[in-house]
């Protein structure tokens, strides 16, 4: 299949599914883990750099066609990127950390590959949106913890990711409305007061070293379902650490980055976010279009 957005420069060709890891100690009709792959067409004389988008969905929901719409991972491929669009454990199945693990697994896959699909190893990026930007944060912070990587694929590669582009995601479970405990204590696997060490380690803001990659964080000011003072406070401990990040709030937008709470997420203002996150990957991940 080939996608193509109007004044792109190039065409986009979706490979999918593509097997990228496997759950340990499953069958691999039960626990294959599988991503979709969007690659620039015709190729690009030089490498590239990728990007890993992760859904949204509360850890337990979601489809990774998500990151086909135009505003996610079409629009950086139709400018040179290549982009995989990765599922991941939902927490019905399996509690936290196997999403973090899956994440990793799918950053070790595309370095693995990296020779297949004309892919820089030195230059990868993650996006996700709100479940799926709080896996994109700890990719972006816990590249070091070798504890962390999981056993799902392409083991003795590194999961080190060098940009994130965060919407709308949690960074402190320790501060979430208490309307989230439901989500929240299926994901970790029991309520707050005994899985307090789990929701530290899956927050993306006690993670951050001057180790960190560079970081892009959108959030809507009156987010009713992951408070906007997370994404400050994330913000303001990367800069302390000197990490380079930018903080684009959107005025008066809920979860959905809209200023009315009820409408589903659609095109607006994801498009723009679109463009607003190709920029940051191009400078970010010293990326043009003539050749990559």
């Amino acid at each position: 299949m080939i996608i193509r957005i109007d004044d792109a420069p190039y065409g986009v060709e979706v490979e999918s599914p593509l097997l990228y890891g496997q759950v340990p100690g499953q069958p691999i009709w039960e626990g294959g883990l599988y991503l979709d792959l969007l690659l620039p067409t015709p190729r690009l004389a030089r490498t590239s750099p990728a990007i890993l988008y992760l859904h949204h969905g509360g850890w337990r929901s979601g489809d990774r066609s998500y990151g086909t719409y135009p505003w996610n991972g079409t629009v950086l491929a139709a400018h040179g990127f290549v982009v995989a669009s990765a599922s991941y454990r939902f927490s019905s199945v399996a509690r936290f950390p196997a999403q973090l693990h899956d994440a990793k697994a799918a950053v070790r896959w595309l370095r693995a590959r990296a020779g297949a699909y004309g892919i820089d190893p030195d230059r990868i990026g993650v996006l996700g949106d709100s479940s799926g930007g709080q896996l994109a944060g700890l990719l972006g912070t816990t590249g070091h913890r070798a504890d962390l990587e999981g056993e799902c694929g392409s083991p003795g590669w590194s999961s080190s990711v060098q940009a994130v582009v965060t919407r709308c995601a949690p960074t402190d479970f320790g501060s979430l409305p208490h309307d989230a405990a439901e989500v929240l204590d299926a994901l970790f696997g029991g309520p707050p007061a005994e899985t307090t060490s789990l929701r530290q380690l899956a927050s993306p803001l006690f993670h951050v070293s001057d180790q960190a990659a560079p970081f892009l964080i959108v959030h809507g000011t009156r987010d009713e379902t992951v408070p906007f003072e997370q994404a400050q406070q994330m913000a303001q401990k990367l800069a302390e650490h000197d990490v380079p990040v930018t903080l684009h709030a959107i005025d008066g937008g809920f979860h959905n980055l809209l200023p009315d709470i009820d409408p589903p997420w659609g095109s607006e203002p994801w498009t723009d976010l679109g463009w607003l996150t190709l920029e940051f990957f191009r400078r970010t991940l010293r990326h043009c279009e003539a050749g990559g």
